[in-house]
């Protein structure tokens, strides 16, 4: 496990986990923050819905249409 500085990026990972295990949770932050031209510990609150956008599309072949959908809402209402 990893332990992120930006309190945004440390709950979305903490989600991830469960679902998909550490690897694959630190894999998808760092390849979904840099399309957003990001890092991990760049992200701020106004760009939760594009990674939420992002983190769900590609979690749908992991946990199907509609765990992803519940994952992108979580993500999107972090504070």
């Amino acid at each position: 496990m990893i332990t992120y500085n930006n309190p945004y990026t440390q709950k979305i990972y903490a989600l991830l986990i469960p679902l998909i295990g550490d690897f694959m949770a630190r894999s998808v932050l760092k390849t979904q923050t840099a399309k957003l031209g990001l890092t991990e510990e760049k992200l701020a609150k106004k760009d939760l819905p594009n990674l939420a956008e992002g983190i769900r599309k590609g979690l749908m072949v992991f946990i199907g249409s509609d765990g992803s959908k519940q994952v992108s809402k979580k993500i999107e209402t972090i504070t």
